[in-house]
């Protein structure tokens, strides 16, 4: 029954390996990989150890390498210790899984990873999206196949009949009693599970079924009404569906875009994020909020501190609260970088730093200083951004507001003066929200 599952998910999905899968040492890896090797398809293994249980994580491993070298199929192991910040902010499972994922793609490359869950662990799933409220995206469950290449070929079978295979090939897997622990919701999930008829088993695993097949129909309308502007970083929704089916569904495309690990997401709290007003969090890593008519979702940004260099005309200097190097040369009309000019035999020596309370800036065409802070309003400057903009500065004067514009006091007249060019380059190559970089 097993093998037979494996090898028609296999046939369906057009799956002919390489594979790497990921063993325990548990019931269901155990028997995902003897059913692997009946199968005949190429494989190999990779143990995680997140040394959370002493010795008995010791012994999982242990055992891992044993059943490996019985069937001669070939083993990796890694260290899968968890930092103690991550368990802090993120509890111990979650931490764990992210360990897990990361450990088992350095491992696999470019091959398939195949993990052992089963429909048991679909109906659980199914049962806790419920209880936070999940949306239709939420109800699909645990993916059979998924974009990232992690496969599933389990799913389709339940742990009786795991436990009858393995029994059958007198197989005795290891045993975690954290399965067992009442903290975790899953397993509280899964005793009341228990008490039920086993067809109810069948039934949860199906309204995952039915969620899958209805999406393609739900991004179908997701693609007919996104007015969306995407970044790496960010999402602008220049506008948000009516429907709050598709509104929802749209949101969560693009918080799983930006952060595939997000877990799940209620229905209510998608609908409360479409119609915030104010900025507000979204998972550990993302952020909406509201710029004008448009509403940004995005990896929230580090604060910047203070920065403050000093440079000289033929040097350059890299500024690492904001990943950027800046340089100063004399004036090469070829270049295309921001010029400015300076009174003629000046010393070409300047500040760079990022702006200060009470900063004037005297704009290009103007007679008077204004307020930095109004410059960057008008320029439609992102707030945030405003503090990771480099100023160049000169006998404390603003020359320079980077990428923005260039002082009406050091613009380059064709007067008797002496020139220069500022180069700046940013690692990763990120332009300040709302910026766009003035050639004057």
């Amino acid at each position: 029954m097993i093998v037979d599952a494996i090898r028609g998910f296999f046939a369906e999905n057009d799956i002919h390996g390489p594979i790497v899968a990921a063993v325990s040492g548990g019931v269901d890896s155990t028997a995902l990989l003897v059913a692997l090797v009946e199968v005949d398809i190429e494989f190999s293994v990779a143990h995680i150890n997140h040394h959370l249980r002493g010795a008995e994580s010791d012994d999982d491993e242990a055992y891992v390498r044993e059943l490996c070298a019985r069937y001669d199929v070939a083993l990796r192991v890694a260290d899968g210790t968890l930092e103690p910040a991550a368990v802090r902010d993120r509890g111990i499972e979650a931490a764990a899984r992210e360990v897990r994922h990361a450990r088992l793609r350095e491992i696999a490359g470019d091959a398939l990873i195949a993990t052992a869950h089963q429909k048991n662990d679909q109906a659980e799933t199914v049962v806790m999206r419920l209880m936070t409220g999940g949306g239709i995206a939420a109800l699909r469950g645990i993916h059979p196949l998924r974009e990232d290449g992690v496969i599933r070929p389990l799913l389709n079978v339940t742990r009786i009949e795991i436990e009858e295979f393995l029994k059958q090939r007198k197989i005795t897997p290891r045993f975690d009693r954290s399965n067992a622990d009442p903290r975790f919701l899953r397993n509280r999930i899964r005793a009341t599970l228990r008490e039920f008829d086993p067809g109810i088993i069948d039934n949860l695993a199906a309204v995952a079924d039915h969620a899958r097949q209805q999406w393609p129909w739900l991004e179908r309308a997701i693609d007919a009404s996104e007015e969306v502007v995407t970044t790496d970083d960010e999402t602008r929704f220049r506008s948000m569906p009516d429907d709050p089916w598709i509104r929802q569904a749209l949101l969560l495309r693009h918080i799983r875009r930006l952060d595939p690990e997000a877990r799940d997401v209620s229905a209510s709290d998608l609908e409360r994020l479409a119609v915030a007003s104010e900025r507000t969090s979204v998972t550990k890593s993302l952020e909406l909020l509201k710029d004008g008519d448009e509403i940004i979702l995005r990896r929230r940004k580090k604060e910047t501190l203070p920065f403050e260099f000093e440079i000289d005309a033929g040097s350059e200097v890299y500024i690492p609260e904001i990943e950027t190097t800046i340089r100063i040369d004399r004036a090469n009309y070829e270049s295309g970088n921001q010029r400015i000019q300076l009174p003629k035999g000046s010393k070409p020596h300047f500040t760079v730093r990022n702006r200060r309370d009470g900063d004037r800036f005297r704009p290009l065409g103007m007679a008077h200083d204004k307020k930095l802070k109004d410059l960057l309003i008008d320029r439609k400057i992102a707030a945030t951004s405003r503090d990771r903009i480099p100023l160049l500065l000169w006998n404390d004067t603003i020359v320079w507001v980077a990428g923005v514009e260039v002082s009406e006091l050091f613009k380059v007249t064709g007067e008797t003066a002496d020139l220069y060019e500022v180069a700046i380059e940013q690692t990763h190559q990120q332009t300040y929200e709302g910026v766009r970089r003035s050639r004057d």
